[in-house]
């Protein structure tokens, strides 16, 4: 499979759970999934635990080594946004995100340290700014991992992204505002050149990704990594910690965590929001794309508030 090639099962800011047996490519994965589960079970001498739920892309089970000590398994479908996982892994090395403990590349399967408790960030208790600030401590940890060649590019995925939008736009006339998504098409295409930094970004750093660790500690989960500008990384904190288009004033809202951010992250506030635009648009045409041309009409309506901060 071409490890360049951009990856569309999902928008890169669209939270599915992926019903792999409605995907041709993916039927012959999930009828060998038994077996796969077998030969990694006896490779590494593990005790099971019933597989967790919510996965888009994988199966995923809490696991006991020989030792005693927890771990989690994790059997990827092999599909290009998977491949670049267990090297991200290798490079934070602990520092931000769960650490790789071993890796079966034939069976696509990552032997993953276990958080406990485990809480999501996106389910915490916590005020959202708190949750912000905490999400922004992770980025900074995992964005000093300096990428090397082996990561897709955010320019090459992202100007894939824009040819979609641009095509989809055309062949379905789903009679959003051209203007707004012709400008998102245009920030997919232009803002990966203004970066002034490069680092290994996350690439789907939203709040359930984010898993409380103890001792104080959250780390990351589930990357998607590239390599490219830090401001892409942020944007699912500022909409998912909780619904800020549920507030009578959601562009106050978002431009105070828009600002809070890009302080905590010494990143330019506007390209936060740039970014936040264009992966809206992104989203809104993938909608559309797979039948729900109202479901993306409100994606652009929230662009829209998201342009005009």
């Amino acid at each position: 499979m071409d490890r360049t090639a951009p990856f569309d099962l999902v928008p890169s800011d669209l939270p599915v759970v992926t019903q792999l047996s409605r995907i041709a490519d993916a039927r012959g994965w999930l009828a060998e999934l038994p077996e796969l589960i077998t030969r990694v079970r006896e490779r590494f001498q593990l005790t099971l635990a019933p597989p967790l739920h919510g996965g888009s892309c994988s199966w995923v089970a809490p696991a006991t080594l020989p030792d005693g000590t927890g771990v989690i398994v994790k059997i990827a479908w092999p599909h290009p946004e998977m491949f670049g996982e267990p090297a991200a892994l290798r490079l934070w090395q602990g520092d931000g995100a769960v650490r790789l403990l071993a890796h079966d590349p034939q069976c696509h399967a990552l032997l993953l340290e276990r958080c406990e408790p485990g809480l999501p960030l996106g389910d915490s208790t916590a005020p959202a700014a708190a949750r912000l600030r905490v999400g922004a401590r992770v980025l900074r940890r995992l964005w000093q991992a300096a990428p090397t060649g082996e990561f897709d590019s955010l320019a090459a995925v992202t100007a894939h992204w824009a040819d979609l939008v641009d095509e989809r736009m055309a062949r379905l006339a789903p009679g959003y505002d051209a203007e707004l998504v012709a400008y998102g098409a245009r920030l997919l295409r232009e803002l990966p050149a203004t970066a002034d930094r490069r680092v290994l970004l996350h690439g789907d750093f939203n709040p359930g990704n984010v898993l409380s660790c103890g001792d104080g500690r959250w780390l990351a989960i589930d990357p998607k990594p590239m390599a490219g500008d830090p401001a892409y990384d942020p944007w699912p904190l500022l909409q998912q910690v909780d619904d800020p288009f549920a507030d009578p004033d959601p562009a106050a809202v978002l431009a105070a965590r828009r600002d809070l951010l890009a302080a905590e992250l010494s990143l330019d506030p506007e390209r936060i929001v740039r970014w936040a635009v264009a992966r809206r648009v992104e989203t809104a045409l993938w909608l559309a794309h797979h039948g729900d041309v109202p479901g993306g009409a409100a994606v652009m309506g929230e662009a829209r508030t998201l342009a005009e901060l």
